[in-house]
Protein backbone atom coordinates (compact mmCIF):
# COMPACT_ATOMS: atom_id res chain seq x y z
CA UNK A 1 0.00 0.00 0.00
CA UNK A 2 1.63 2.77 -1.03
CA UNK A 3 1.03 5.12 1.77
CA UNK A 4 2.77 8.06 3.77
CA UNK A 5 5.04 7.37 6.48
CA UNK A 6 2.23 10.73 8.78
CA UNK A 7 -0.66 8.01 7.79
CA UNK A 8 0.53 5.21 9.26
CA UNK A 9 2.20 6.71 12.25
CA UNK A 10 -1.48 7.79 12.68
CA UNK A 11 -3.33 4.31 11.97
CA UNK A 12 -0.74 2.82 14.44
CA UNK A 13 -1.71 5.34 17.09
CA UNK A 14 -5.31 5.05 16.39
CA UNK A 15 -5.20 1.18 16.54
CA UNK A 16 -2.66 0.96 20.15
CA UNK A 17 -5.47 2.92 21.51
CA UNK A 18 -8.42 0.65 20.65
CA UNK A 19 -6.80 -2.69 20.73
CA UNK A 20 -5.49 -1.34 24.44
CA UNK A 21 -8.85 -0.67 25.27
CA UNK A 22 -10.19 -4.28 24.12
CA UNK A 23 -6.75 -5.95 26.28
CA UNK A 24 -7.79 -3.60 29.38
CA UNK A 25 -11.88 -5.52 28.77
CA UNK A 26 -10.27 -8.83 27.99
CA UNK A 27 -7.88 -9.20 31.44
CA UNK A 28 -10.97 -7.94 33.39
CA UNK A 29 -13.37 -10.51 32.08
CA UNK A 30 -10.54 -12.76 32.63
CA UNK A 31 -10.09 -11.45 36.05
CA UNK A 32 -13.99 -11.62 36.63
CA UNK A 33 -14.92 -15.46 35.42
CA UNK A 34 -12.79 -17.20 37.91
CA UNK A 35 -13.89 -14.77 40.59
CA UNK A 36 -17.25 -15.77 40.19
CA UNK A 37 -16.95 -19.15 39.90
CA UNK A 38 -15.27 -19.68 43.08
CA UNK A 39 -17.81 -17.49 45.15
CA UNK A 40 -20.37 -19.59 43.02
CA UNK A 41 -18.71 -22.90 44.41
CA UNK A 42 -17.82 -21.49 48.30
CA UNK A 43 -22.09 -20.97 48.29
CA UNK A 44 -22.92 -23.56 46.60
CA UNK A 45 -20.53 -26.24 49.47
CA UNK A 46 -21.83 -24.23 52.49
CA UNK A 47 -25.51 -24.42 51.63
CA UNK A 48 -25.16 -28.69 50.83
CA UNK A 49 -23.17 -29.18 53.73
CA UNK A 50 -25.74 -26.95 55.81
CA UNK A 51 -23.18 -24.90 57.67
CA UNK A 52 -24.81 -21.73 59.52
CA UNK A 53 -22.00 -19.44 58.77
CA UNK A 54 -22.27 -15.57 58.86
CA UNK A 55 -20.86 -13.13 55.59
CA UNK A 56 -17.76 -12.28 57.84
CA UNK A 57 -17.23 -16.10 58.96
CA UNK A 58 -13.12 -17.24 59.16
CA UNK A 59 -12.62 -19.36 55.35
CA UNK A 60 -9.32 -19.85 53.89
CA UNK A 61 -7.62 -22.67 51.61
CA UNK A 62 -5.00 -24.79 52.81
CA UNK A 63 -2.47 -26.89 50.22
CA UNK A 64 -0.94 -30.29 51.67
CA UNK A 65 0.89 -30.92 48.45
CA UNK A 66 3.50 -28.13 48.59
CA UNK A 67 6.63 -28.56 46.40
CA UNK A 68 5.56 -31.37 43.93
CA UNK A 69 4.10 -29.43 41.02
CA UNK A 70 1.55 -26.82 40.04
CA UNK A 71 -1.31 -29.73 39.66
CA UNK A 72 -0.50 -31.58 42.28
CA UNK A 73 -0.51 -28.48 44.79
CA UNK A 74 -3.97 -27.52 43.25
CA UNK A 75 -4.87 -30.73 43.87
CA UNK A 76 -4.79 -31.00 47.21
CA UNK A 77 -6.41 -27.78 47.91
CA UNK A 78 -9.20 -27.60 50.48
CA UNK A 79 -11.46 -25.39 52.01
CA UNK A 80 -12.62 -24.83 55.17
CA UNK A 81 -15.17 -22.48 57.07
CA UNK A 82 -15.99 -22.01 60.66
CA UNK A 83 -19.53 -21.94 61.45
CA UNK A 84 -21.34 -19.58 63.88
CA UNK A 85 -20.92 -22.43 66.69
CA UNK A 86 -17.23 -22.21 66.09
CA UNK A 87 -17.18 -25.75 64.33
CA UNK A 88 -15.04 -26.21 61.20
CA UNK A 89 -16.10 -27.58 57.88
CA UNK A 90 -13.99 -28.42 55.60
CA UNK A 91 -14.44 -29.19 51.59
CA UNK A 92 -12.13 -30.64 49.00
CA UNK A 93 -11.31 -28.18 46.68
CA UNK A 94 -8.38 -29.73 44.37
CA UNK A 95 -10.89 -30.75 41.39
CA UNK A 96 -13.02 -27.74 41.13
CA UNK A 97 -9.80 -25.30 41.08
CA UNK A 98 -7.74 -27.51 38.53
CA UNK A 99 -10.84 -27.54 36.52
CA UNK A 100 -11.15 -23.51 37.29
CA UNK A 101 -7.40 -23.31 35.84
CA UNK A 102 -7.75 -25.28 32.43
CA UNK A 103 -11.04 -22.95 31.71
CA UNK A 104 -9.24 -20.08 32.47
CA UNK A 105 -6.28 -21.06 30.46
CA UNK A 106 -8.15 -21.93 27.31
CA UNK A 107 -10.49 -18.45 27.51
CA UNK A 108 -6.85 -16.23 28.32
CA UNK A 109 -5.68 -18.52 25.19
CA UNK A 110 -8.50 -17.99 22.86
CA UNK A 111 -8.80 -14.33 24.25
CA UNK A 112 -5.15 -13.25 23.25
CA UNK A 113 -5.31 -15.16 19.96
CA UNK A 114 -8.39 -13.03 18.97
CA UNK A 115 -6.35 -10.00 20.39
CA UNK A 116 -4.04 -10.38 17.93
CA UNK A 117 -5.88 -11.66 14.93
CA UNK A 118 -7.74 -8.05 15.82
CA UNK A 119 -4.82 -6.19 16.16
CA UNK A 120 -3.92 -7.13 12.87
CA UNK A 121 -7.43 -6.52 10.92
CA UNK A 122 -8.10 -3.33 12.91
CA UNK A 123 -4.89 -1.73 11.69
CA UNK A 124 -5.15 -2.62 7.58
CA UNK A 125 -8.96 -1.29 8.56
CA UNK A 126 -7.43 2.25 9.75
CA UNK A 127 -5.00 2.21 6.98
CA UNK A 128 -8.01 1.85 4.47
CA UNK A 129 -10.26 4.68 5.99
CA UNK A 130 -7.26 6.92 6.02
CA UNK A 131 -6.31 5.96 2.38
CA UNK A 132 -8.31 8.52 0.76
CA UNK A 133 -7.39 11.33 3.28
CA UNK A 134 -3.51 9.52 2.84
CA UNK A 135 -3.91 10.35 -1.28
CA UNK A 136 -4.74 13.64 -1.08
CA UNK A 137 -1.82 14.03 0.93
CA UNK A 138 -0.09 12.55 -1.46
CA UNK A 139 -0.95 14.05 -4.65
CA UNK A 140 -0.56 17.36 -2.97
CA UNK A 141 2.95 16.54 -2.06
CA UNK A 142 3.47 15.69 -5.71
CA UNK A 143 1.89 18.85 -6.95
CA UNK A 144 4.14 21.17 -5.11
CA UNK A 145 6.79 19.33 -6.37
CA UNK A 146 6.00 19.80 -10.18
CA UNK A 147 6.66 22.80 -12.24
CA UNK A 148 3.12 25.08 -13.06
CA UNK A 149 2.58 24.20 -16.65
CA UNK A 150 -0.02 27.05 -17.95
CA UNK A 151 -0.71 25.25 -21.91
CA UNK A 152 -2.52 22.87 -19.98
CA UNK A 153 -5.03 25.11 -18.82
CA UNK A 154 -5.43 27.24 -21.70
CA UNK A 155 -6.41 23.73 -23.73
CA UNK A 156 -9.08 23.59 -21.51
CA UNK A 157 -9.63 27.21 -21.54
CA UNK A 158 -9.67 27.10 -25.58
CA UNK A 159 -11.93 23.42 -25.54
CA UNK A 160 -14.54 25.43 -23.50
CA UNK A 161 -14.79 28.75 -25.41
CA UNK A 162 -14.84 26.32 -28.57
CA UNK A 163 -18.05 24.68 -27.63
CA UNK A 164 -21.03 25.36 -30.48
CA UNK A 165 -23.09 22.80 -30.18
CA UNK A 166 -25.84 22.44 -26.93
CA UNK A 167 -24.82 18.67 -26.26
CA UNK A 168 -20.42 19.34 -26.71
CA UNK A 169 -18.66 18.45 -23.82
CA UNK A 170 -14.69 19.23 -23.25
CA UNK A 171 -12.54 16.73 -23.65
CA UNK A 172 -8.55 17.40 -23.25
CA UNK A 173 -7.16 14.03 -22.70
CA UNK A 174 -4.75 15.08 -19.68
CA UNK A 175 -4.73 12.89 -17.07
CA UNK A 176 -3.40 15.99 -14.48
CA UNK A 177 -7.22 17.79 -15.86
CA UNK A 178 -9.18 15.06 -15.38
CA UNK A 179 -11.30 16.48 -12.51
CA UNK A 180 -11.46 19.68 -14.42
CA UNK A 181 -13.02 18.45 -17.06
CA UNK A 182 -15.33 16.28 -15.41
CA UNK A 183 -16.55 19.07 -13.20
CA UNK A 184 -16.80 21.62 -16.17
CA UNK A 185 -18.80 18.75 -18.33
CA UNK A 186 -20.98 17.92 -15.19
CA UNK A 187 -21.93 21.94 -14.98
CA UNK A 188 -22.63 22.13 -18.72
CA UNK A 189 -24.80 19.06 -18.43
CA UNK A 190 -26.52 20.93 -15.80
CA UNK A 191 -26.99 24.05 -18.09
CA UNK A 192 -28.07 22.14 -21.10
CA UNK A 193 -31.15 20.49 -18.67
CA UNK A 194 -32.04 23.53 -17.29
CA UNK A 195 -32.13 25.47 -20.67
CA UNK A 196 -33.95 22.52 -22.31
CA UNK A 197 -36.80 22.68 -19.30
CA UNK A 198 -36.86 26.47 -19.51
CA UNK A 199 -37.68 26.38 -23.74
CA UNK A 200 -40.09 23.55 -23.14
CA UNK A 201 -41.08 25.51 -20.90
CA UNK A 202 -41.89 28.48 -22.75
CA UNK A 203 -42.89 26.44 -25.72
CA UNK A 204 -45.79 24.88 -23.49
CA UNK A 205 -46.43 28.55 -22.21
CA UNK A 206 -46.79 29.61 -25.80
CA UNK A 207 -48.61 26.97 -27.11
CA UNK A 208 -51.76 27.79 -24.08
CA UNK A 209 -51.63 31.66 -24.62
CA UNK A 210 -52.14 30.73 -28.17
CA UNK A 211 -55.43 29.18 -27.67
CA UNK A 212 -57.31 32.37 -25.68
CA UNK A 213 -55.78 34.87 -28.48
CA UNK A 214 -57.13 32.83 -31.28
CA UNK A 215 -60.42 32.47 -29.86
CA UNK A 216 -60.78 36.05 -28.83
CA UNK A 217 -59.44 37.90 -32.17
CA UNK A 218 -61.85 35.74 -33.66
CA UNK A 219 -64.85 36.78 -31.55
CA UNK A 220 -63.55 40.53 -32.39
CA UNK A 221 -63.65 39.91 -36.16
CA UNK A 222 -67.05 38.53 -35.65
CA UNK A 223 -67.99 41.68 -33.72
CA UNK A 224 -66.50 43.72 -36.68
CA UNK A 225 -68.15 42.28 -39.44
CA UNK A 226 -71.74 41.53 -37.67
CA UNK A 227 -72.02 42.18 -34.17
CA UNK A 228 -72.54 46.26 -34.44
CA UNK A 229 -76.14 45.52 -35.81
CA UNK A 230 -76.68 41.95 -34.38
CA UNK A 231 -77.62 42.01 -30.26
CA UNK A 232 -77.20 38.03 -30.29
CA UNK A 233 -73.82 37.95 -31.48
CA UNK A 234 -72.90 41.11 -29.66
CA UNK A 235 -74.13 39.10 -26.47
CA UNK A 236 -72.01 35.87 -27.61
CA UNK A 237 -68.55 37.35 -28.43
CA UNK A 238 -68.86 39.37 -25.45
CA UNK A 239 -69.65 36.44 -22.86
CA UNK A 240 -66.81 34.01 -25.09
CA UNK A 241 -64.25 36.83 -24.61
CA UNK A 242 -64.70 37.22 -20.81
CA UNK A 243 -63.91 33.68 -20.64
CA UNK A 244 -61.18 33.33 -22.82
CA UNK A 245 -59.60 36.62 -20.87
CA UNK A 246 -60.45 35.15 -17.28
CA UNK A 247 -58.89 31.88 -18.33
CA UNK A 248 -56.23 33.74 -19.71
CA UNK A 249 -55.35 35.58 -16.52
CA UNK A 250 -55.33 32.52 -14.54
CA UNK A 251 -52.45 30.98 -16.69
CA UNK A 252 -50.47 34.17 -16.60
CA UNK A 253 -50.84 34.34 -12.77
CA UNK A 254 -49.95 30.41 -12.43
CA UNK A 255 -47.14 30.82 -15.24
CA UNK A 256 -45.52 33.42 -12.90
CA UNK A 257 -46.10 31.72 -9.86
CA UNK A 258 -44.02 28.75 -10.84
CA UNK A 259 -41.62 31.08 -12.69
CA UNK A 260 -40.81 32.54 -9.36
CA UNK A 261 -40.67 29.32 -8.03
CA UNK A 262 -38.03 27.98 -10.56
CA UNK A 263 -35.92 30.79 -9.57
CA UNK A 264 -36.26 30.49 -5.77
CA UNK A 265 -38.14 34.41 -5.90
CA UNK A 266 -41.56 32.94 -4.54
CA UNK A 267 -42.13 34.21 -0.77
CA UNK A 268 -42.25 31.74 1.91
CA UNK A 269 -42.89 32.21 5.33
CA UNK A 270 -43.63 28.96 7.41
CA UNK A 271 -45.23 29.02 10.99
CA UNK A 272 -46.76 26.13 13.37
CA UNK A 273 -49.99 25.71 12.13
CA UNK A 274 -53.25 23.61 13.39
CA UNK A 275 -54.29 21.95 10.37
CA UNK A 276 -58.10 20.73 11.91
CA UNK A 277 -58.64 24.10 11.74
CA UNK A 278 -57.11 25.19 8.27
CA UNK A 279 -59.11 21.79 6.61
CA UNK A 280 -62.20 22.73 8.36
CA UNK A 281 -62.28 26.52 6.99
CA UNK A 282 -61.64 24.88 3.76
CA UNK A 283 -64.60 22.73 3.97
CA UNK A 284 -66.68 25.36 4.84
CA UNK A 285 -65.84 27.23 2.29
CA UNK A 286 -66.27 25.22 -0.16
CA UNK A 287 -69.91 23.76 1.03
CA UNK A 288 -70.89 27.61 0.62
CA UNK A 289 -69.28 27.85 -3.23
CA UNK A 290 -70.05 25.01 -4.29
CA UNK A 291 -73.74 23.66 -3.43
CA UNK A 292 -73.58 20.84 -6.55
CA UNK A 293 -71.38 18.28 -4.17
CA UNK A 294 -71.82 16.92 -0.82
CA UNK A 295 -68.66 17.71 1.25
CA UNK A 296 -67.48 15.76 4.10
CA UNK A 297 -65.20 16.13 6.87
CA UNK A 298 -63.23 13.81 8.93
CA UNK A 299 -60.56 15.51 11.14
CA UNK A 300 -58.18 14.44 14.12
CA UNK A 301 -57.52 17.67 16.41
CA UNK A 302 -54.10 18.73 17.11
CA UNK A 303 -52.17 17.96 14.11
CA UNK A 304 -49.53 21.15 13.56
CA UNK A 305 -47.30 21.31 11.19
CA UNK A 306 -44.95 24.00 9.91
CA UNK A 307 -46.50 25.96 6.69
CA UNK A 308 -46.86 29.47 5.02
CA UNK A 309 -50.84 29.01 5.48
CA UNK A 310 -52.20 30.57 2.43
CA UNK A 311 -49.73 28.85 0.10
CA UNK A 312 -50.72 25.32 1.82
CA UNK A 313 -54.40 26.72 1.93
CA UNK A 314 -54.07 27.30 -2.16
CA UNK A 315 -52.57 23.71 -2.42
CA UNK A 316 -55.37 22.18 -0.75
CA UNK A 317 -57.97 24.32 -2.70
CA UNK A 318 -56.33 23.08 -5.82
CA UNK A 319 -57.03 19.31 -4.79
CA UNK A 320 -60.38 20.33 -3.90
CA UNK A 321 -61.52 22.65 -7.24
CA UNK A 322 -59.66 19.50 -9.30
CA UNK A 323 -61.66 16.92 -7.47
CA UNK A 324 -65.05 18.84 -7.98
CA UNK A 325 -64.14 19.24 -11.84
CA UNK A 326 -64.35 15.72 -12.79
CA UNK A 327 -66.96 13.96 -10.26
CA UNK A 328 -70.58 14.86 -11.12
CA UNK A 329 -73.21 16.91 -9.50
CA UNK A 330 -74.58 15.09 -6.65
CA UNK A 331 -71.48 13.41 -5.74
CA UNK A 332 -69.31 13.43 -2.61
CA UNK A 333 -66.09 14.92 -1.79
CA UNK A 334 -64.13 14.18 1.40
CA UNK A 335 -61.92 16.13 3.35
CA UNK A 336 -59.77 13.99 5.69
CA UNK A 337 -57.22 14.45 8.18
CA UNK A 338 -55.22 11.60 9.71
CA UNK A 339 -51.92 11.28 11.10
CA UNK A 340 -49.60 7.77 9.61
CA UNK A 341 -47.29 5.79 12.19
CA UNK A 342 -44.50 7.77 10.52
CA UNK A 343 -45.22 10.96 12.20
CA UNK A 344 -47.07 12.35 9.13
CA UNK A 345 -50.14 14.33 9.19
CA UNK A 346 -52.28 13.41 5.87
CA UNK A 347 -54.79 15.84 4.21
CA UNK A 348 -57.06 13.06 1.61
CA UNK A 349 -58.93 14.55 -0.84
CA UNK A 350 -60.93 12.05 -1.76
CA UNK A 351 -64.07 12.15 -4.50
CA UNK A 352 -66.55 9.86 -6.13
CA UNK A 353 -65.68 10.99 -9.70
CA UNK A 354 -64.10 9.57 -13.19
CA UNK A 355 -61.22 8.49 -11.80
CA UNK A 356 -57.40 8.29 -13.22
CA UNK A 357 -55.64 5.72 -15.79
CA UNK A 358 -52.68 4.01 -14.64
CA UNK A 359 -50.79 5.44 -17.20
CA UNK A 360 -52.06 9.10 -16.61
CA UNK A 361 -51.00 8.81 -12.61
CA UNK A 362 -47.54 9.20 -13.54
CA UNK A 363 -47.90 12.28 -15.16
CA UNK A 364 -50.47 13.69 -13.30
CA UNK A 365 -48.54 16.69 -11.72
CA UNK A 366 -46.11 17.70 -15.02
CA UNK A 367 -46.87 21.03 -16.53
CA UNK A 368 -49.91 21.21 -18.88
CA UNK A 369 -50.15 17.43 -18.92
CA UNK A 370 -54.12 16.73 -19.14
CA UNK A 371 -55.55 13.29 -19.56
CA UNK A 372 -58.12 13.09 -22.50
CA UNK A 373 -60.91 12.97 -20.42
CA UNK A 374 -59.54 15.75 -18.76
CA UNK A 375 -59.46 18.08 -22.20
CA UNK A 376 -63.06 18.85 -22.09
CA UNK A 377 -62.91 20.68 -19.03
CA UNK A 378 -61.60 24.18 -18.92
CA UNK A 379 -57.82 23.89 -17.29
CA UNK A 380 -53.95 24.60 -18.41
CA UNK A 381 -52.99 21.38 -16.71
CA UNK A 382 -50.70 24.05 -14.10
CA UNK A 383 -52.81 23.43 -10.84
CA UNK A 384 -51.61 20.05 -10.08
CA UNK A 385 -47.83 21.04 -10.65
CA UNK A 386 -48.44 24.40 -8.53
CA UNK A 387 -49.73 22.02 -5.18
CA UNK A 388 -46.80 19.54 -5.32
CA UNK A 389 -44.72 22.49 -5.59
CA UNK A 390 -46.10 23.64 -2.70
CA UNK A 391 -45.94 20.43 -0.84
CA UNK A 392 -42.17 20.01 -1.73
CA UNK A 393 -41.59 23.64 -0.33
CA UNK A 394 -43.28 22.40 2.98
CA UNK A 395 -40.96 18.98 2.85
CA UNK A 396 -43.73 16.61 2.55
CA UNK A 397 -45.12 14.90 -0.50
CA UNK A 398 -48.39 13.89 -2.49
CA UNK A 399 -49.92 10.24 -2.93
CA UNK A 400 -52.73 9.22 -5.40
CA UNK A 401 -54.54 6.30 -5.43
CA UNK A 402 -57.58 6.24 -8.39
CA UNK A 403 -59.39 4.18 -9.60
CA UNK A 404 -61.59 4.88 -13.26
CA UNK A 405 -65.02 5.28 -13.00
CA UNK A 406 -64.94 5.13 -8.98
CA UNK A 407 -62.86 7.96 -7.85
CA UNK A 408 -59.75 9.72 -7.09
CA UNK A 409 -57.90 10.19 -3.44
CA UNK A 410 -54.80 12.94 -3.37
CA UNK A 411 -52.87 12.24 -0.16
CA UNK A 412 -50.91 15.54 1.10
CA UNK A 413 -48.49 14.38 3.10
CA UNK A 414 -46.33 16.66 5.73
CA UNK A 415 -44.52 16.28 8.73
CA UNK A 416 -45.85 17.06 11.96
CA UNK A 417 -45.12 18.74 15.60
CA UNK A 418 -47.78 17.87 18.05
CA UNK A 419 -49.91 14.78 17.87
CA UNK A 420 -53.57 14.30 17.82
CA UNK A 421 -55.97 13.41 20.48
CA UNK A 422 -59.20 12.58 18.91
CA UNK A 423 -61.46 12.23 15.62
CA UNK A 424 -64.39 13.87 15.25
CA UNK A 425 -66.68 13.20 12.08
CA UNK A 426 -68.61 15.93 10.44
CA UNK A 427 -70.89 14.80 7.77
Amino acid sequence: MNESKKTTSIANKLNRFYQGKELSNLIEFIIFVPLAAVIGWVFAAESVSGADCELFARRGLSFTKTGQGLFAWLRSAAYFVVDKAGMQHTYAAGDFLLGLFWVTAGITAFGLLFWGVGWVEQRNKLRQYLKPIDDIALSAEKLSTQSFDSSKFRRLEDAIANIDEPDTEVHVYDHDLAGLEAAVNNMLRRLQESAKRQSRFVDDASHELRTPIAVIQGYINMLDRWGKDDPQVLRESITAIQTEAEHMKILVEQLLFLARGDMGRQQFSTSPLPLDALVEEICDESRMIDPAHAYELQLTKNATVKADVAMLKQAVRILIDNAAKYTEPGGKITLRLTRSDANEARIDVQDTGIGISKSDVAHMFERFYRADPARAKQGCGLGLSIARWIIEQHGGHIEVVSFEELGTRVSICLPVEAAQTHTEVSP
